[in-house]
């Protein structure tokens, strides 16, 4: 076994909420410190270590994906709403690749495999030749396979589905499915960002609070694995096992399934560093960090290979407390006006232009109201400015009017719960 492999498997070892450092790993394991650091970072990427800033690096839960796998057959013919003709056995298996049958048979062949699915019409070769290589049809165009075809794919359990519709709307509507599904894997949950960290956990059944010394503000009780709330850090000494509920601070936990919204909205109301995760059985996870949740993440990308977010935000020009844009394509429904969701992020987008400039980058719009005057159209030169009207300690109210060539388009007031930096 190398050094490498080494230091993984003794990385695998520790507990979760365990810390490791370069030093540490190698004292234990008599390797260098070079080794060591590579063997970290690799763990890192790898997602069995986090390294959070003045705390270090500890072990981490690998986290699972939100997805569900490939599509199944039964998935397919859902959302395309076909008929099954041979191989229902077959149908909740997934399905391994996407062929179009565009290519002479032979060509087929470099494609075709145990799983896939061929979308094909009336070719019956192509056909066969796909039950030579156990993959499934999707025969489109309302056409039927000839009968041994369908004995054949009965005998092998291989799904054959058919449509009355043709092969272009067939693909654009798996597509779509597909991409609504990868949409959903890469949205950010409590489950990727949740860490079990020790000091921020006061166990009633083990603990002394005398010689308890909190690591925030507030403190997640426990009993054991089992959640019991999360009290000021302050209120520690007054605990014990028959004495707890009325020093409890209500709605702060959340399930792993909250999204990074839902976070922020609970960190900023409350006011908080960190928020406890709790499964549905009442199990304490672990916490959400402040820093984690305000943080920027990797938008989502378009078929360009850019995101809609980074193409908006390539063509905003910023002047202080405004933003211009031209209203593009994309950003519009099919009557030609901008749509809510490229709105909103144009108004995100100066928000934090204009909080930036009053140093606050941790925020959370809570509510909006919007009068619209006028349509935003296509290819019109748009002026978004905002303004704060009221600046509070966790509250502000924004004023935000967006105008062209000197004519209202609209006006918006956002209220937005902000935490600042600073405060501990």
């Amino acid at each position: 076994m190398s050094k490498h492999d080494e230091i993984l498997e003794y990385i695998h070892a520790l507990p979760e909420g365990a810390k490791i450092s370069v030093r540490q790993v190698s004292a234990n394991l008599g390797v260098s410190d070079g080794t060591s650091y590579r063997a970290i970072k690799f763990a890192e990427k790898e997602g069995l270590v986090k390294t959070i800033e003045r705390v270090g690096t500890i072990r981490v839960a690998r986290r699972e994906s939100h997805g569900d796998g490939n599509l199944t057959f039964q998935q397919v013919n859902r959302v395309i709403q076909g008929t099954i003709l041979a191989g229902r056995k077959g149908m909740n298996h997934e399905i391994t690749r996407f062929i179009i049958g565009a290519m002479r048979t032979e060509a087929l062949e470099t494609y075709l495999e145990e799983g896939a699915l061929l979308i094909v019409g009336n070719r019956e070769d192509a056909q066969w030749r796909a039950l030579g290589n156990r993959s499934g049809m999707l025969i489109t165009g309302g056409f039927g396979p000839a009968a041994g075809i369908i004995e054949r794919a009965e005998s092998l359990g291989l799904p054959v589905i058919s449509t009355s519709a043709d092969t272009f709307s067939v693909a654009s509507v798996i597509q779509r499915e597909l991409y609504s599904r990868s949409l959903m894997t890469n949205v950010v949950t409590a489950a990727d960002l949740v860490i079990k960290q020790e000091e921020y956990v006061y166990d009633l059944e083990i603990g002394d609070a005398r010689e308890y010394m909190p690591a925030d503000k507030v403190t997640v009780l426990v009993d054991g694995e089992r959640y019991l709330g999360t009290i000021r850090s302050s209120d520690i000494s007054w605990v014990d096992r028959n004495r707890y509920k009325e020093w409890i601070q209500p709605d702060i936990e959340v399930p792993p399934s909250s999204t990074l919204q839902r976070l922020r909205q609970v960190m900023s109301w409350h006011q908080l560093n960190i928020v406890p995760v709790v499964d549905n059985d009442n199990q304490f996870l672990g916490v959400v960090h402040r820093r984690d949740v305000f943080k920027e993440f990797e938008p989502r990308k378009l078929s360009t290979g850019m995101s809609s977010e980074e193409v908006i935000d390539r063509e905003i020009r910023i002047d202080e407390n405004k933003i211009r844009m031209k209203v593009m394509p994309f950003m519009t429904d099919e009557y030609g006006s901008i749509t809510q969701s490229a709105f909103m992020r144009l108004m995100e987008r100066l928000t934090g232009v204009v909080l930036q400039s009053y140093d606050i980058h941790s925020y959370h719009i809570d509510s909006l109201n919007l009068m619209n005057v006028k349509l935003v159209q296509l290819n019109q030169e748009i002026v978004l400015e905002g303004n704060i009207i009221d600046l509070g300690d966790q509250f502000l109210r924004l004023e935000v009017e967006t105008s062209t060539d000197g004519g209202i388009l609209s006006k918006a007031m956002l209220m937005i719960q902000h935490y600042s930096d600073h405060k501990k």
